[in-house]
Protein backbone atom coordinates (compact mmCIF):
# COMPACT_ATOMS: atom_id res chain seq x y z
CA UNK A 1 0.00 0.00 0.00
CA UNK A 2 1.11 3.13 -0.74
CA UNK A 3 1.76 6.11 1.91
CA UNK A 4 2.43 9.34 1.00
CA UNK A 5 1.43 12.23 2.86
CA UNK A 6 -1.87 11.82 5.03
CA UNK A 7 -4.84 13.99 3.15
CA UNK A 8 -5.59 15.58 6.82
CA UNK A 9 -9.59 16.00 7.04
CA UNK A 10 -10.64 19.47 7.91
CA UNK A 11 -12.90 18.33 10.67
CA UNK A 12 -14.27 14.47 11.25
CA UNK A 13 -17.56 14.45 12.36
CA UNK A 14 -19.19 11.89 14.61
CA UNK A 15 -21.49 9.48 12.36
CA UNK A 16 -19.00 9.55 9.19
CA UNK A 17 -18.94 5.83 7.61
CA UNK A 18 -15.72 4.06 7.99
CA UNK A 19 -13.90 2.18 5.42
CA UNK A 20 -10.43 0.42 4.49
CA UNK A 21 -9.08 0.25 1.30
CA UNK A 22 -9.62 -4.03 1.27
CA UNK A 23 -12.68 -3.65 3.43
CA UNK A 24 -10.93 -5.49 5.83
CA UNK A 25 -13.54 -3.52 8.62
CA UNK A 26 -16.48 -5.35 6.91
CA UNK A 27 -17.69 -2.96 5.52
CA UNK A 28 -19.56 -4.74 2.75
CA UNK A 29 -21.86 -6.52 5.90
CA UNK A 30 -25.19 -5.91 6.92
CA UNK A 31 -23.76 -3.09 9.41
CA UNK A 32 -21.23 -0.60 8.60
CA UNK A 33 -18.02 0.83 10.48
CA UNK A 34 -18.58 4.41 11.97
CA UNK A 35 -16.80 7.39 13.69
CA UNK A 36 -18.90 7.16 17.08
CA UNK A 37 -16.88 9.27 18.77
CA UNK A 38 -14.23 12.20 18.18
CA UNK A 39 -11.51 13.08 20.83
CA UNK A 40 -9.90 16.31 20.67
CA UNK A 41 -7.02 18.02 22.63
CA UNK A 42 -6.82 20.84 24.27
CA UNK A 43 -6.47 22.48 21.61
CA UNK A 44 -9.41 21.19 19.63
CA UNK A 45 -7.41 19.17 17.38
CA UNK A 46 -8.29 15.65 16.53
CA UNK A 47 -6.04 13.16 18.48
CA UNK A 48 -8.25 9.34 18.23
CA UNK A 49 -11.59 8.28 16.64
CA UNK A 50 -13.76 5.92 18.42
CA UNK A 51 -14.91 3.93 15.48
CA UNK A 52 -17.81 0.55 16.13
CA UNK A 53 -18.85 -1.43 13.53
CA UNK A 54 -21.70 -3.92 14.72
CA UNK A 55 -25.10 -3.62 15.78
CA UNK A 56 -25.20 -6.79 17.70
CA UNK A 57 -21.94 -7.94 17.64
CA UNK A 58 -20.45 -4.81 18.36
CA UNK A 59 -16.55 -3.68 18.47
CA UNK A 60 -14.65 -0.50 19.00
CA UNK A 61 -11.27 0.50 17.53
CA UNK A 62 -9.74 3.36 19.32
CA UNK A 63 -7.76 4.57 16.08
CA UNK A 64 -4.72 7.63 16.20
CA UNK A 65 -5.66 10.29 13.67
CA UNK A 66 -2.15 9.61 11.83
CA UNK A 67 -3.82 6.19 10.54
CA UNK A 68 -6.17 8.41 8.90
CA UNK A 69 -5.47 8.30 5.11
CA UNK A 70 -8.15 10.40 3.54
CA UNK A 71 -11.68 12.06 4.37
CA UNK A 72 -14.18 12.03 1.37
CA UNK A 73 -16.71 14.18 1.62
CA UNK A 74 -20.20 13.86 1.08
CA UNK A 75 -21.34 14.50 -3.01
CA UNK A 76 -24.63 16.05 -1.29
CA UNK A 77 -26.13 16.42 1.68
CA UNK A 78 -29.06 13.82 1.18
CA UNK A 79 -26.17 11.01 1.02
CA UNK A 80 -24.73 11.84 4.15
CA UNK A 81 -21.61 13.11 5.69
CA UNK A 82 -19.13 11.41 3.50
CA UNK A 83 -16.56 8.90 5.25
CA UNK A 84 -13.03 7.96 6.40
CA UNK A 85 -10.68 6.06 4.89
CA UNK A 86 -8.07 4.20 6.97
CA UNK A 87 -4.53 2.54 7.17
CA UNK A 88 -5.50 -0.75 8.17
CA UNK A 89 -4.55 -4.22 6.39
CA UNK A 90 -5.70 -7.28 6.39
CA UNK A 91 -3.22 -8.88 8.67
CA UNK A 92 -4.10 -6.11 10.92
CA UNK A 93 -7.01 -6.35 10.87
CA UNK A 94 -7.08 -10.21 11.64
CA UNK A 95 -4.80 -9.54 15.14
CA UNK A 96 -8.33 -8.01 16.53
CA UNK A 97 -9.75 -9.38 19.27
CA UNK A 98 -13.91 -10.87 18.46
CA UNK A 99 -15.33 -7.79 20.80
CA UNK A 100 -14.72 -5.06 23.16
CA UNK A 101 -12.99 -1.89 23.32
CA UNK A 102 -9.07 -2.32 21.53
CA UNK A 103 -6.96 0.07 20.53
CA UNK A 104 -5.04 0.42 17.07
CA UNK A 105 -1.74 1.06 16.75
CA UNK A 106 -0.10 4.64 15.59
CA UNK A 107 1.28 4.97 12.18
CA UNK A 108 4.95 4.99 13.89
CA UNK A 109 4.22 1.53 16.18
CA UNK A 110 2.39 -0.16 12.97
CA UNK A 111 5.70 0.64 10.78
CA UNK A 112 8.28 -0.99 13.38
CA UNK A 113 5.75 -4.34 13.55
CA UNK A 114 5.71 -4.28 9.66
CA UNK A 115 9.33 -4.11 9.62
CA UNK A 116 9.98 -7.11 12.45
CA UNK A 117 7.16 -8.75 10.51
CA UNK A 118 9.36 -8.62 7.18
CA UNK A 119 13.11 -9.27 8.53
CA UNK A 120 11.48 -12.35 10.90
CA UNK A 121 10.22 -13.91 7.18
CA UNK A 122 12.27 -13.07 4.77
CA UNK A 123 12.05 -15.19 1.71
CA UNK A 124 14.34 -18.10 0.32
CA UNK A 125 16.11 -17.77 -2.93
CA UNK A 126 13.35 -20.33 -3.97
CA UNK A 127 10.50 -17.67 -2.35
CA UNK A 128 12.37 -14.72 -4.42
CA UNK A 129 12.36 -16.53 -7.60
CA UNK A 130 8.97 -17.61 -7.50
CA UNK A 131 8.03 -13.74 -6.75
CA UNK A 132 9.77 -13.08 -9.95
CA UNK A 133 8.49 -16.03 -11.94
CA UNK A 134 4.75 -14.31 -11.00
CA UNK A 135 5.09 -10.80 -11.86
CA UNK A 136 6.29 -12.16 -15.50
CA UNK A 137 3.86 -14.47 -15.87
CA UNK A 138 1.21 -12.45 -14.42
CA UNK A 139 -1.32 -14.87 -12.92
CA UNK A 140 -1.80 -16.66 -10.23
CA UNK A 141 -0.13 -20.13 -11.18
CA UNK A 142 2.57 -19.50 -8.70
CA UNK A 143 1.36 -17.28 -5.78
CA UNK A 144 3.13 -18.76 -3.57
CA UNK A 145 6.41 -19.63 -1.93
CA UNK A 146 7.29 -23.03 -2.35
CA UNK A 147 6.67 -25.60 -0.10
CA UNK A 148 10.75 -27.07 0.15
CA UNK A 149 10.89 -30.88 0.28
CA UNK A 150 11.88 -30.67 4.15
CA UNK A 151 8.68 -29.27 5.05
CA UNK A 152 6.34 -32.48 4.42
CA UNK A 153 8.50 -34.08 7.36
CA UNK A 154 7.40 -31.52 9.52
CA UNK A 155 4.69 -33.34 12.21
CA UNK A 156 3.14 -29.67 12.32
CA UNK A 157 2.59 -29.89 8.77
CA UNK A 158 0.71 -33.13 8.67
CA UNK A 159 -1.63 -31.10 11.70
CA UNK A 160 -2.35 -28.16 9.14
CA UNK A 161 -3.13 -30.91 6.22
CA UNK A 162 -6.15 -31.60 8.31
CA UNK A 163 -8.98 -28.80 7.55
CA UNK A 164 -12.20 -28.45 5.69
CA UNK A 165 -11.94 -31.59 3.68
CA UNK A 166 -11.45 -34.05 6.65
CA UNK A 167 -13.72 -32.33 8.86
CA UNK A 168 -16.59 -32.66 5.96
CA UNK A 169 -15.62 -36.01 5.95
CA UNK A 170 -16.37 -36.46 9.44
CA UNK A 171 -19.63 -34.30 9.60
CA UNK A 172 -21.23 -36.19 7.09
CA UNK A 173 -21.49 -38.54 9.73
CA UNK A 174 -24.18 -36.90 11.43
CA UNK A 175 -27.00 -38.17 13.58
CA UNK A 176 -29.29 -39.33 10.25
CA UNK A 177 -26.07 -40.83 8.66
CA UNK A 178 -25.30 -42.62 12.04
CA UNK A 179 -29.29 -43.82 11.68
CA UNK A 180 -29.00 -44.46 8.00
CA UNK A 181 -26.28 -46.23 8.31
CA UNK A 182 -27.38 -48.29 11.61
CA UNK A 183 -31.02 -48.77 10.24
CA UNK A 184 -29.46 -50.58 6.57
CA UNK A 185 -26.86 -52.43 8.84
CA UNK A 186 -30.11 -53.72 11.00
CA UNK A 187 -32.25 -54.03 7.91
CA UNK A 188 -30.23 -55.56 4.61
CA UNK A 189 -27.14 -56.68 6.46
CA UNK A 190 -23.91 -56.72 4.72
CA UNK A 191 -25.46 -56.78 1.75
CA UNK A 192 -24.55 -52.94 0.68
CA UNK A 193 -21.20 -52.66 1.94
CA UNK A 194 -20.18 -52.97 -1.49
CA UNK A 195 -22.40 -49.36 -1.88
CA UNK A 196 -19.79 -47.75 0.37
CA UNK A 197 -16.92 -48.78 -1.89
CA UNK A 198 -18.59 -47.41 -4.79
CA UNK A 199 -19.56 -43.78 -3.41
CA UNK A 200 -16.01 -43.46 -2.03
CA UNK A 201 -14.32 -42.16 -4.96
CA UNK A 202 -18.13 -40.38 -6.30
CA UNK A 203 -17.66 -38.27 -2.81
CA UNK A 204 -14.25 -37.24 -3.16
CA UNK A 205 -14.41 -36.19 -7.20
CA UNK A 206 -17.20 -33.84 -5.34
CA UNK A 207 -15.70 -32.70 -2.52
CA UNK A 208 -11.82 -32.22 -4.69
CA UNK A 209 -14.03 -30.14 -7.59
CA UNK A 210 -15.71 -27.81 -4.99
CA UNK A 211 -12.31 -27.34 -3.11
CA UNK A 212 -10.75 -26.44 -6.86
CA UNK A 213 -13.75 -24.02 -7.08
CA UNK A 214 -13.02 -22.21 -4.04
CA UNK A 215 -9.73 -22.60 -4.40
CA UNK A 216 -9.69 -20.60 -7.99
CA UNK A 217 -12.35 -18.32 -7.76
CA UNK A 218 -12.16 -17.17 -4.07
CA UNK A 219 -15.98 -17.71 -3.60
CA UNK A 220 -18.64 -18.97 -2.31
CA UNK A 221 -20.44 -21.63 -3.64
CA UNK A 222 -23.80 -19.26 -3.76
CA UNK A 223 -21.81 -16.13 -4.89
CA UNK A 224 -20.64 -17.94 -7.97
CA UNK A 225 -24.16 -18.94 -8.88
CA UNK A 226 -25.41 -15.73 -8.28
CA UNK A 227 -23.08 -14.13 -10.20
CA UNK A 228 -22.82 -16.47 -13.38
CA UNK A 229 -26.19 -18.61 -13.46
CA UNK A 230 -28.31 -15.50 -11.45
CA UNK A 231 -30.17 -15.01 -8.48
CA UNK A 232 -32.87 -17.30 -8.96
CA UNK A 233 -30.96 -19.94 -8.86
CA UNK A 234 -28.83 -19.13 -5.74
CA UNK A 235 -32.51 -18.25 -4.39
CA UNK A 236 -33.89 -21.63 -4.86
CA UNK A 237 -30.61 -23.90 -4.14
CA UNK A 238 -30.34 -22.26 -0.58
CA UNK A 239 -33.70 -21.97 0.33
CA UNK A 240 -33.79 -25.98 -0.31
CA UNK A 241 -30.34 -26.27 1.42
CA UNK A 242 -31.93 -23.99 4.49
CA UNK A 243 -35.18 -26.09 4.97
CA UNK A 244 -33.30 -29.48 4.75
CA UNK A 245 -29.87 -28.11 7.83
CA UNK A 246 -32.86 -26.89 9.85
CA UNK A 247 -34.17 -30.34 9.90
CA UNK A 248 -30.53 -32.00 10.21
CA UNK A 249 -29.55 -29.72 12.72
CA UNK A 250 -32.72 -30.35 14.63
CA UNK A 251 -32.38 -33.78 14.53
CA UNK A 252 -28.87 -34.06 15.70
CA UNK A 253 -29.47 -31.70 18.92
CA UNK A 254 -31.64 -34.58 19.65
CA UNK A 255 -29.27 -37.22 19.08
CA UNK A 256 -27.16 -35.29 21.21
CA UNK A 257 -29.00 -35.11 24.02
CA UNK A 258 -30.41 -38.96 23.54
CA UNK A 259 -26.49 -39.79 23.45
CA UNK A 260 -26.42 -38.09 27.23
CA UNK A 261 -29.97 -39.77 28.08
CA UNK A 262 -27.90 -43.19 27.51
CA UNK A 263 -24.86 -42.19 29.53
CA UNK A 264 -26.52 -40.70 32.48
CA UNK A 265 -30.63 -41.94 32.30
CA UNK A 266 -31.55 -37.88 32.72
CA UNK A 267 -33.60 -36.61 30.03
CA UNK A 268 -32.47 -35.49 26.84
CA UNK A 269 -34.51 -31.71 26.81
CA UNK A 270 -32.33 -31.13 29.93
CA UNK A 271 -28.83 -31.56 27.83
CA UNK A 272 -30.25 -29.81 24.46
CA UNK A 273 -29.41 -25.84 25.52
CA UNK A 274 -26.01 -26.41 27.31
CA UNK A 275 -25.01 -28.04 23.73
CA UNK A 276 -26.45 -25.49 21.97
CA UNK A 277 -24.64 -22.84 23.60
CA UNK A 278 -21.46 -24.26 23.65
CA UNK A 279 -21.50 -25.13 20.06
CA UNK A 280 -22.22 -21.58 19.34
CA UNK A 281 -20.01 -19.77 21.49
CA UNK A 282 -17.26 -22.20 19.73
CA UNK A 283 -18.18 -21.46 16.10
CA UNK A 284 -18.39 -17.16 16.77
CA UNK A 285 -16.17 -17.06 18.87
CA UNK A 286 -13.21 -18.74 18.12
CA UNK A 287 -10.93 -18.49 15.47
CA UNK A 288 -10.84 -21.06 12.31
CA UNK A 289 -7.67 -22.45 13.18
CA UNK A 290 -8.86 -23.10 16.90
CA UNK A 291 -12.20 -24.27 15.67
CA UNK A 292 -10.48 -26.80 13.50
CA UNK A 293 -8.44 -28.05 16.10
CA UNK A 294 -11.63 -28.02 18.46
CA UNK A 295 -13.72 -30.16 16.06
CA UNK A 296 -10.98 -32.42 14.91
CA UNK A 297 -10.39 -34.20 18.18
CA UNK A 298 -14.08 -33.98 18.94
CA UNK A 299 -14.07 -36.51 15.85
CA UNK A 300 -11.82 -39.09 17.86
CA UNK A 301 -15.42 -39.99 19.23
CA UNK A 302 -15.81 -41.76 16.08
CA UNK A 303 -12.70 -44.69 17.00
CA UNK A 304 -15.26 -46.14 19.70
CA UNK A 305 -17.31 -47.53 16.14
CA UNK A 306 -14.22 -49.69 15.34
CA UNK A 307 -14.03 -50.76 18.85
CA UNK A 308 -17.80 -51.54 18.40
CA UNK A 309 -16.88 -53.54 15.45
CA UNK A 310 -14.33 -55.72 17.39
CA UNK A 311 -16.07 -56.58 20.23
CA UNK A 312 -19.10 -57.66 17.77
CA UNK A 313 -16.60 -60.41 16.56
CA UNK A 314 -17.94 -60.41 12.59
CA UNK A 315 -17.52 -62.70 9.89
CA UNK A 316 -14.73 -61.01 7.74
CA UNK A 317 -14.65 -63.60 4.46
CA UNK A 318 -18.84 -62.49 4.42
CA UNK A 319 -17.80 -58.58 4.81
CA UNK A 320 -15.18 -58.76 1.84
CA UNK A 321 -17.75 -60.60 -0.25
CA UNK A 322 -20.07 -58.27 0.09
CA UNK A 323 -17.68 -55.58 0.01
CA UNK A 324 -15.88 -56.13 -3.35
CA UNK A 325 -19.47 -57.86 -5.07
CA UNK A 326 -22.59 -55.93 -5.60
CA UNK A 327 -25.31 -57.77 -3.82
CA UNK A 328 -28.66 -56.11 -6.00
CA UNK A 329 -32.03 -56.34 -3.88
CA UNK A 330 -35.02 -54.96 -6.17
CA UNK A 331 -37.32 -54.94 -3.13
CA UNK A 332 -38.24 -51.33 -1.94
CA UNK A 333 -37.11 -51.35 1.90
CA UNK A 334 -33.66 -52.36 0.09
CA UNK A 335 -33.71 -49.89 -2.44
CA UNK A 336 -34.83 -46.91 -0.02
CA UNK A 337 -32.26 -47.99 2.25
CA UNK A 338 -29.93 -47.72 -0.57
CA UNK A 339 -30.96 -44.36 -1.01
CA UNK A 340 -30.95 -43.19 2.21
CA UNK A 341 -27.16 -44.54 2.38
CA UNK A 342 -25.59 -42.78 -0.71
CA UNK A 343 -28.12 -39.57 0.73
CA UNK A 344 -26.00 -39.59 3.87
CA UNK A 345 -22.66 -40.15 2.17
CA UNK A 346 -22.94 -36.95 -0.47
CA UNK A 347 -24.69 -34.02 1.23
CA UNK A 348 -25.81 -30.34 -0.36
CA UNK A 349 -24.34 -28.57 2.83
CA UNK A 350 -20.83 -30.29 2.21
CA UNK A 351 -21.06 -28.73 -0.93
CA UNK A 352 -21.46 -25.49 0.44
CA UNK A 353 -18.72 -25.89 3.03
CA UNK A 354 -16.42 -27.49 0.80
CA UNK A 355 -16.20 -24.45 -1.27
CA UNK A 356 -16.30 -21.88 1.49
CA UNK A 357 -13.50 -23.68 3.37
CA UNK A 358 -11.27 -24.11 0.99
CA UNK A 359 -11.15 -20.61 0.37
CA UNK A 360 -10.63 -19.90 3.71
CA UNK A 361 -7.80 -22.33 4.93
CA UNK A 362 -4.50 -21.12 4.37
CA UNK A 363 -2.19 -23.77 2.81
CA UNK A 364 1.18 -23.39 1.63
CA UNK A 365 2.77 -23.16 -1.49
CA UNK A 366 2.12 -22.37 -5.19
CA UNK A 367 -1.11 -23.54 -6.56
CA UNK A 368 -0.41 -26.50 -7.57
CA UNK A 369 0.72 -27.81 -4.79
CA UNK A 370 -2.13 -25.92 -2.52
CA UNK A 371 -4.55 -28.31 -4.96
CA UNK A 372 -2.80 -31.36 -3.82
CA UNK A 373 -2.94 -30.52 -0.03
CA UNK A 374 -6.97 -29.86 -0.56
CA UNK A 375 -6.93 -33.16 -2.25
CA UNK A 376 -5.53 -35.04 0.76
CA UNK A 377 -6.88 -32.94 3.15
CA UNK A 378 -10.26 -34.46 1.27
CA UNK A 379 -9.34 -37.96 0.73
CA UNK A 380 -8.34 -38.54 4.52
CA UNK A 381 -11.97 -37.31 5.09
CA UNK A 382 -13.66 -39.10 2.78
CA UNK A 383 -12.39 -42.34 3.30
CA UNK A 384 -12.22 -41.66 7.35
CA UNK A 385 -16.22 -40.63 7.16
CA UNK A 386 -16.82 -44.17 4.97
CA UNK A 387 -14.74 -46.25 6.88
CA UNK A 388 -16.67 -45.06 10.04
CA UNK A 389 -20.03 -45.62 8.19
CA UNK A 390 -18.72 -48.67 6.80
CA UNK A 391 -17.57 -49.98 11.03
CA UNK A 392 -21.68 -48.94 12.09
CA UNK A 393 -23.13 -51.40 9.25
CA UNK A 394 -20.73 -54.02 10.38
CA UNK A 395 -21.84 -54.03 13.90
CA UNK A 396 -25.24 -53.61 13.35
CA UNK A 397 -25.37 -56.53 10.38
CA UNK A 398 -23.32 -58.46 12.60
CA UNK A 399 -25.78 -57.94 15.46
CA UNK A 400 -28.97 -56.81 15.13
CA UNK A 401 -29.45 -58.09 11.91
CA UNK A 402 -28.57 -61.67 13.16
CA UNK A 403 -31.02 -61.16 15.85
CA UNK A 404 -33.64 -59.90 13.57
CA UNK A 405 -33.77 -56.45 15.80
CA UNK A 406 -35.22 -53.40 14.44
CA UNK A 407 -34.37 -50.02 14.72
CA UNK A 408 -35.84 -46.80 13.90
CA UNK A 409 -32.83 -44.30 15.25
CA UNK A 410 -29.51 -44.57 16.40
CA UNK A 411 -30.21 -44.43 19.81
CA UNK A 412 -32.58 -47.22 19.49
CA UNK A 413 -29.12 -49.27 18.15
CA UNK A 414 -26.83 -48.44 21.16
CA UNK A 415 -29.75 -49.92 23.06
CA UNK A 416 -30.37 -52.93 21.35
CA UNK A 417 -26.99 -53.97 21.39
CA UNK A 418 -27.02 -54.08 25.06
CA UNK A 419 -28.85 -57.76 25.19
CA UNK A 420 -26.63 -58.97 22.80
CA UNK A 421 -22.77 -57.43 23.50
CA UNK A 422 -23.22 -55.94 27.18
CA UNK A 423 -23.57 -52.42 28.53
CA UNK A 424 -20.43 -51.40 27.09
CA UNK A 425 -21.64 -51.36 23.99
CA UNK A 426 -24.07 -48.85 24.24
CA UNK A 427 -22.04 -46.50 25.81
CA UNK A 428 -19.56 -46.67 23.02
CA UNK A 429 -22.21 -46.08 20.67
CA UNK A 430 -23.59 -42.90 22.63
CA UNK A 431 -19.96 -41.46 22.85
CA UNK A 432 -19.89 -41.95 18.79
CA UNK A 433 -23.35 -40.49 18.47
CA UNK A 434 -22.81 -37.35 20.55
CA UNK A 435 -19.08 -36.78 18.56
CA UNK A 436 -21.51 -37.01 15.65
CA UNK A 437 -23.67 -34.16 16.10
CA UNK A 438 -20.73 -32.24 17.69
CA UNK A 439 -19.26 -32.02 14.69
CA UNK A 440 -21.66 -32.01 12.10
CA UNK A 441 -23.68 -28.81 13.75
CA UNK A 442 -20.83 -26.32 13.28
CA UNK A 443 -20.59 -27.69 9.96
CA UNK A 444 -24.60 -27.44 9.13
CA UNK A 445 -25.18 -24.00 10.47
CA UNK A 446 -21.45 -22.89 8.85
CA UNK A 447 -23.32 -24.06 5.24
CA UNK A 448 -26.53 -22.21 6.21
CA UNK A 449 -25.23 -19.50 6.54
CA UNK A 450 -22.61 -19.33 3.37
CA UNK A 451 -25.77 -20.20 1.42
CA UNK A 452 -27.79 -16.90 2.45
CA UNK A 453 -24.83 -14.34 2.64
CA UNK A 454 -23.44 -16.12 -1.07
CA UNK A 455 -27.19 -15.07 -2.36
CA UNK A 456 -27.29 -11.44 -1.20
CA UNK A 457 -23.68 -10.75 -1.75
CA UNK A 458 -22.67 -10.20 1.94
CA UNK A 459 -19.30 -11.10 3.76
CA UNK A 460 -18.67 -14.64 5.25
CA UNK A 461 -16.41 -16.83 6.65
CA UNK A 462 -15.96 -18.63 10.27
CA UNK A 463 -12.25 -16.52 9.73
CA UNK A 464 -13.79 -13.44 10.38
CA UNK A 465 -14.86 -11.96 13.55
CA UNK A 466 -18.23 -11.88 14.55
CA UNK A 467 -18.26 -7.97 14.34
CA UNK A 468 -16.69 -8.14 10.41
CA UNK A 469 -19.13 -10.95 9.34
CA UNK A 470 -22.51 -10.02 11.17
CA UNK A 471 -25.18 -11.09 8.67
CA UNK A 472 -23.12 -14.62 8.58
CA UNK A 473 -23.08 -14.97 12.14
CA UNK A 474 -26.25 -13.72 12.97
CA UNK A 475 -28.20 -15.76 10.01
CA UNK A 476 -26.04 -18.85 11.91
CA UNK A 477 -27.39 -17.81 15.30
CA UNK A 478 -30.92 -18.05 13.66
CA UNK A 479 -30.50 -20.79 12.56
CA UNK A 480 -29.69 -22.69 15.63
CA UNK A 481 -32.14 -20.66 17.59
CA UNK A 482 -34.90 -21.83 15.46
CA UNK A 483 -33.64 -25.88 15.21
CA UNK A 484 -33.51 -25.28 18.94
CA UNK A 485 -37.14 -24.32 19.21
CA UNK A 486 -38.38 -26.87 17.08
CA UNK A 487 -35.99 -29.38 19.23
CA UNK A 488 -38.06 -28.72 22.37
CA UNK A 489 -41.56 -28.67 20.44
CA UNK A 490 -40.44 -32.44 20.72
CA UNK A 491 -40.64 -32.93 16.66
CA UNK A 492 -40.50 -36.41 15.58
CA UNK A 493 -36.48 -36.50 14.58
CA UNK A 494 -37.37 -39.51 12.39
CA UNK A 495 -39.81 -37.42 10.36
CA UNK A 496 -36.98 -34.88 10.48
CA UNK A 497 -34.44 -36.79 8.99
CA UNK A 498 -37.08 -38.53 6.39
CA UNK A 499 -38.19 -34.78 4.74
CA UNK A 500 -34.14 -33.26 5.08
CA UNK A 501 -33.16 -36.54 2.88
CA UNK A 502 -35.64 -36.09 0.71
CA UNK A 503 -34.57 -32.67 -0.17
CA UNK A 504 -31.26 -32.97 0.30
CA UNK A 505 -31.95 -36.48 -2.46
CA UNK A 506 -33.44 -33.67 -4.81
CA UNK A 507 -30.39 -31.29 -4.27
CA UNK A 508 -27.52 -32.88 -4.28
CA UNK A 509 -27.80 -34.09 -8.06
CA UNK A 510 -28.96 -30.60 -8.79
CA UNK A 511 -25.98 -29.26 -7.67
CA UNK A 512 -23.52 -31.38 -8.95
CA UNK A 513 -25.01 -30.41 -12.25
CA UNK A 514 -23.98 -27.09 -11.09
CA UNK A 515 -20.61 -28.02 -10.02
CA UNK A 516 -20.07 -29.61 -13.75
CA UNK A 517 -21.01 -26.12 -15.33
CA UNK A 518 -19.11 -23.74 -12.77
CA UNK A 519 -16.23 -26.34 -12.89
CA UNK A 520 -16.02 -26.73 -17.11
CA UNK A 521 -16.63 -22.67 -17.75
CA UNK A 522 -13.24 -21.32 -18.89
CA UNK A 523 -14.74 -17.74 -18.21
CA UNK A 524 -14.69 -18.82 -14.50
CA UNK A 525 -11.82 -21.85 -14.23
CA UNK A 526 -9.52 -20.27 -16.32
CA UNK A 527 -6.74 -22.54 -17.43
CA UNK A 528 -7.77 -25.14 -14.38
CA UNK A 529 -10.93 -26.40 -15.40
CA UNK A 530 -11.63 -29.99 -14.79
CA UNK A 531 -10.11 -32.88 -15.97
CA UNK A 532 -12.32 -35.92 -17.60
CA UNK A 533 -11.74 -38.12 -14.62
CA UNK A 534 -13.46 -35.42 -12.38
CA UNK A 535 -16.36 -35.09 -15.27
CA UNK A 536 -16.56 -38.47 -15.65
CA UNK A 537 -16.75 -39.50 -11.55
CA UNK A 538 -19.45 -36.15 -11.27
CA UNK A 539 -21.29 -37.25 -14.11
CA UNK A 540 -21.86 -40.41 -12.68
CA UNK A 541 -22.70 -39.19 -9.68
CA UNK A 542 -25.49 -37.64 -10.87
CA UNK A 543 -27.27 -40.09 -12.84
CA UNK A 544 -26.89 -42.01 -9.29
CA UNK A 545 -27.99 -39.93 -6.77
CA UNK A 546 -30.81 -38.83 -9.68
CA UNK A 547 -31.76 -42.02 -10.07
CA UNK A 548 -31.82 -42.43 -6.24
CA UNK A 549 -34.34 -39.43 -6.14
CA UNK A 550 -36.49 -40.91 -8.55
CA UNK A 551 -36.68 -44.31 -6.76
CA UNK A 552 -37.31 -42.81 -2.94
CA UNK A 553 -39.93 -40.02 -4.70
CA UNK A 554 -41.94 -43.51 -6.63
CA UNK A 555 -41.56 -45.35 -3.22
CA UNK A 556 -43.49 -42.31 -1.42
CA UNK A 557 -46.52 -42.23 -3.97
CA UNK A 558 -47.33 -45.17 -4.16
CA UNK A 559 -47.37 -45.81 -0.54
CA UNK A 560 -44.36 -48.36 0.07
CA UNK A 561 -42.35 -46.61 2.96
Amino acid sequence: MSRGKHKKPQRIEKGMLVETNDKDLGEEDISQPYVQDVIRDGQGHTTKLIIQKGAVFKKQLEVPVDRVQEIVPARNSASGSGHVLLDIDEREAETLNARGLEEVASEEEHQETLLGEVEKDLPTVEGVRAMEVQREIGNDQVDAQPLSPGTQARPSFWLRLLGPGFLAGMAGNDSSAVASYSVDGAQVGFGHLWLMLLSTPLYQAVQYACAQVGRLTQKGFSEVLREHYGRPSAVVASLALIIANIALITADLVAIGSGFQLLTNINWVWFVVPIALVLWYLTVFNNFETLKKIFILMSLGFVVYIITDIMARPDWGAILSNTFIPHIDFNFASISSAVALLGATISPYNIYWQVQGEKEERRPGTMQQKLRLAFWDIGIGVVSGNLIAYCIIICTATTLFTYHKTIATAADAALALVSIMGPAAKYLFAIGLIGAGLVAIPVLLASTSYAVTGTFGWPAGLSKKPWQSEGFYLILTGALILSLVLALCHLDPIQLILWANIISGVLAPVLVVFLLLVGNNRQIMQQRTFGWISNLLLVLTVLIMAAAAIILFYGLLTGQQ
